[in-house]
């Protein structure tokens, strides 16, 4: 018989989607769990006396993955438990800024740069000859806080802009990809690959997007795999676009909805998600 777990599950009303998915999924193997609200938290001890830790919240305070990791490293230095975390704060904090993605990953990433106010002009310039460029804010979700704009603009709006990327903008042909990934210590595994494909030139809140289910080749299992690897992500909903015979990556996001790939395709992510969760726990 299996060991029955004892699981806690981080959650806000925002993510209310997928997590019912996880939760029967978690009832149905007979382990033990409990759900908290980000608006109604517990101390840092009663979150981490568990053996998985699931983090699937719309926080968006650094503060509060920075207090995580120090209480978790304490843990470890008085010979307490540490769940095994989805996903730990360390990488949680990466993926919410984009400029520490961008450092990570410089290779994977579309031409970018971030705007600090001294030289905008220069760094915006580089794309003068560019119809469009991004503008985005490191912190942004659901693409909220991106514009798309020309150059010339840009310099007319951002050039004493502070805390902002510059991008090159890559349009999509046939839709923005995501990969869901799961990864711990080089136990990779990809769930699925679809393209979200919008009625817009952008995805994102308050937007429209049909799906289609894609084949993981061998280019794109790489890709994948160095991208969920380095960012340290446990369960990874990995951005993508295919451009000039390469992938692209658009951003990396902790806590990624899996009903779409459920309703769409029916492909059972809770199930994946929970085997591959027994195996290390």
């Amino acid at each position: 018989m299996k060991k029955r777990l004892s699981i806690n599950l981080l959650t806000s009303k925002i993510f209310w989607e997928s997590m019912p998915l996880l939760i029967a999924e978690i009832a149905r193997r007979e382990h033990y769990f409990s759900i908290f609200d980000e608006k109604n938290m517990p101390s840092l001890d009663r979150l981490l006396d568990c053996d998985v830790y699931i983090d699937l919240s719309a926080i968006r305070d650094v503060n509060f993955y920075r207090r995580l990791a120090k209480h978790c490293s304490r843990r470890k230095s008085l010979g307490k438990k540490v769940p095994l975390m989805i996903d730990n704060p360390v990488a949680v904090m990466n993926s919410m800024d984009k400029r520490k993605t961008h450092r990570i990953m410089p290779d994977l990433i579309p031409e970018s740069y971030n705007l600090n106010g001294l030289d905008n002009i220069k760094l915006i310039n580089k794309f003068i000859k560019d119809k469009y460029i991004v503008i985005k804010d490191p912190f942004s979700w659901w693409a909220e806080g991106i514009d798309r704009l020309s150059p010339k603009k840009a310099l007319k709006k951002y050039k004493f802009s502070r805390n902002l990327i510059v991008q090159k903008y890559i349009p999509f042909s046939d839709g923005v990809g995501r990969v869901l990934t799961l990864n711990y210590k080089r136990d990779f595994k990809i769930i699925c690959a679809y393209l979200r494909i919008p009625n817009f030139w952008r995805t994102g809140s308050e937007i429209t997007s049909r799906y289609e289910l894609i084949h993981v080749n061998r280019k794109l299992y790489d890709f994948a795999r160095a991208a969920s690897i380095r960012s340290g992500i446990y369960f990874n909903g990995i951005d993508f676009i295919y451009h000039d015979g390469k992938y692209v990556l658009i951003e990396v996001n902790v806590a990624p909805g899996f009903r779409d790939p459920y309703d769409e395709f029916k492909i059972d992510t809770p199930k994946i998600i929970m085997d591959h969760i027994e195996k290390h726990a």
